[in-house]
Protein backbone atom coordinates (compact mmCIF):
# COMPACT_ATOMS: atom_id res chain seq x y z
CA UNK A 1 0.00 0.00 0.00
CA UNK A 2 2.81 2.40 0.85
CA UNK A 3 4.73 1.55 -2.30
CA UNK A 4 1.62 1.53 -4.52
CA UNK A 5 0.46 4.88 -3.11
CA UNK A 6 3.87 6.44 -3.59
CA UNK A 7 4.15 7.53 0.04
CA UNK A 8 7.46 8.49 1.58
CA UNK A 9 8.10 8.27 5.37
CA UNK A 10 7.44 12.03 5.74
CA UNK A 11 3.87 11.44 4.48
CA UNK A 12 3.01 8.51 6.77
CA UNK A 13 1.63 9.42 10.21
CA UNK A 14 0.65 7.27 13.18
CA UNK A 15 -1.66 8.46 15.97
CA UNK A 16 -2.36 6.69 19.24
CA UNK A 17 -3.64 7.59 22.67
CA UNK A 18 -2.44 6.75 26.13
CA UNK A 19 -3.96 7.28 29.57
CA UNK A 20 -1.99 9.09 32.23
CA UNK A 21 -3.00 8.59 35.88
CA UNK A 22 -1.18 11.59 37.23
CA UNK A 23 -2.07 11.11 40.92
CA UNK A 24 -1.87 7.33 41.10
CA UNK A 25 0.02 5.95 44.07
CA UNK A 26 2.02 2.71 43.93
CA UNK A 27 0.11 -0.47 44.67
CA UNK A 28 2.81 -1.67 47.08
CA UNK A 29 5.10 0.10 49.53
CA UNK A 30 7.71 -0.76 52.11
CA UNK A 31 7.06 -0.26 55.84
CA UNK A 32 9.41 -0.20 58.79
CA UNK A 33 10.12 -3.47 60.62
CA UNK A 34 8.54 -2.05 63.77
CA UNK A 35 5.16 -1.62 62.04
CA UNK A 36 2.94 -4.64 61.55
CA UNK A 37 0.65 -3.05 58.97
CA UNK A 38 0.25 0.15 57.07
CA UNK A 39 -2.97 2.15 56.86
CA UNK A 40 -4.79 1.93 53.55
CA UNK A 41 -5.52 4.64 51.07
CA UNK A 42 -8.08 5.20 48.40
CA UNK A 43 -6.69 4.95 44.89
CA UNK A 44 -6.98 8.19 42.99
CA UNK A 45 -8.56 7.91 39.57
CA UNK A 46 -7.53 11.35 38.33
CA UNK A 47 -6.45 10.79 34.78
CA UNK A 48 -6.11 12.43 31.44
CA UNK A 49 -5.70 11.10 27.93
CA UNK A 50 -2.96 12.09 25.51
CA UNK A 51 -3.17 11.57 21.76
CA UNK A 52 0.30 11.54 20.24
CA UNK A 53 1.01 11.68 16.52
CA UNK A 54 4.21 11.61 14.49
CA UNK A 55 5.34 10.75 10.99
CA UNK A 56 7.36 7.64 10.10
CA UNK A 57 10.56 9.57 9.45
CA UNK A 58 10.41 11.13 12.92
CA UNK A 59 10.84 14.53 11.29
CA UNK A 60 7.47 15.89 12.45
CA UNK A 61 5.86 15.34 15.84
CA UNK A 62 2.46 17.02 16.02
CA UNK A 63 1.27 19.03 18.98
CA UNK A 64 -0.26 16.47 21.41
CA UNK A 65 -3.96 16.42 22.19
CA UNK A 66 -4.69 16.47 25.92
CA UNK A 67 -8.16 15.37 27.05
CA UNK A 68 -8.99 16.46 30.57
CA UNK A 69 -12.17 16.13 32.63
CA UNK A 70 -12.67 19.90 32.75
CA UNK A 71 -12.39 22.30 29.86
CA UNK A 72 -10.99 24.96 32.20
CA UNK A 73 -9.65 23.42 35.44
CA UNK A 74 -9.40 25.62 38.53
CA UNK A 75 -5.62 25.68 38.33
CA UNK A 76 -5.83 27.07 34.77
CA UNK A 77 -8.50 29.70 35.46
CA UNK A 78 -7.58 32.96 33.77
CA UNK A 79 -4.91 31.30 31.62
CA UNK A 80 -5.04 31.17 27.83
CA UNK A 81 -5.14 27.44 27.02
CA UNK A 82 -4.29 28.16 23.37
CA UNK A 83 -0.77 29.15 24.48
CA UNK A 84 -0.08 25.71 25.94
CA UNK A 85 2.05 23.24 23.96
CA UNK A 86 -0.99 20.92 23.63
CA UNK A 87 -4.43 20.98 22.04
CA UNK A 88 -6.77 21.05 25.05
CA UNK A 89 -10.15 19.27 24.94
CA UNK A 90 -12.48 17.97 27.63
CA UNK A 91 -14.68 14.97 28.28
CA UNK A 92 -16.49 14.00 31.49
CA UNK A 93 -14.31 10.89 31.92
CA UNK A 94 -11.23 12.26 30.12
CA UNK A 95 -11.55 9.57 27.46
CA UNK A 96 -11.27 9.76 23.71
CA UNK A 97 -14.62 9.77 21.92
CA UNK A 98 -15.54 9.71 18.25
CA UNK A 99 -16.55 13.38 18.42
CA UNK A 100 -13.25 14.45 20.00
CA UNK A 101 -11.25 12.38 17.50
CA UNK A 102 -13.17 13.94 14.60
CA UNK A 103 -12.61 17.43 15.99
CA UNK A 104 -8.88 16.72 16.46
CA UNK A 105 -8.65 15.37 12.92
CA UNK A 106 -10.37 18.36 11.30
CA UNK A 107 -9.08 21.23 13.47
CA UNK A 108 -5.62 20.01 14.49
CA UNK A 109 -4.28 17.19 12.32
CA UNK A 110 -5.29 18.45 8.87
CA UNK A 111 -4.03 22.05 9.29
CA UNK A 112 -0.74 21.02 10.93
CA UNK A 113 0.01 18.35 8.33
CA UNK A 114 -0.98 20.62 5.42
CA UNK A 115 1.43 23.27 6.70
CA UNK A 116 4.19 20.66 7.14
CA UNK A 117 3.69 19.27 3.62
CA UNK A 118 3.88 22.78 2.12
CA UNK A 119 7.06 23.50 4.09
CA UNK A 120 8.67 20.25 2.89
CA UNK A 121 7.56 20.83 -0.72
CA UNK A 122 5.45 17.64 -0.91
CA UNK A 123 2.00 17.24 -2.40
CA UNK A 124 -0.64 17.20 0.33
CA UNK A 125 -1.09 13.41 0.26
CA UNK A 126 -0.95 11.69 3.63
CA UNK A 127 -1.45 8.22 5.09
CA UNK A 128 -2.73 8.19 8.71
CA UNK A 129 -2.50 4.93 10.69
CA UNK A 130 -4.77 4.50 13.74
CA UNK A 131 -6.07 1.62 15.83
CA UNK A 132 -9.47 0.22 14.92
CA UNK A 133 -11.40 1.16 18.07
CA UNK A 134 -14.90 2.65 18.50
CA UNK A 135 -13.50 6.08 19.41
CA UNK A 136 -11.84 6.32 15.97
CA UNK A 137 -14.63 6.84 13.46
CA UNK A 138 -14.27 6.46 9.72
CA UNK A 139 -13.07 9.81 8.43
CA UNK A 140 -12.86 10.94 4.85
CA UNK A 141 -10.62 13.60 3.39
CA UNK A 142 -9.61 14.03 -0.22
CA UNK A 143 -5.88 14.19 0.60
CA UNK A 144 -5.68 11.90 3.62
CA UNK A 145 -6.13 8.14 3.60
CA UNK A 146 -6.95 6.79 7.05
CA UNK A 147 -5.96 3.16 7.64
CA UNK A 148 -7.34 1.25 10.65
CA UNK A 149 -5.43 -1.70 12.06
CA UNK A 150 -6.12 -4.15 14.88
CA UNK A 151 -4.55 -3.61 18.28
Amino acid sequence: MIHDGGYVPDQIFNADETGLYWKKMPTRTYIAKTQKTCGGFKVSKDRLTLLLCSNASGDRVLKPLLINRALIPRAMKGKNLKQLPVHWMANKKAWMTADLFTEWFKKCFVPEVRKYMEKKGFDFKVLLLVYNVPSHPILEHSNIKVIFFAA
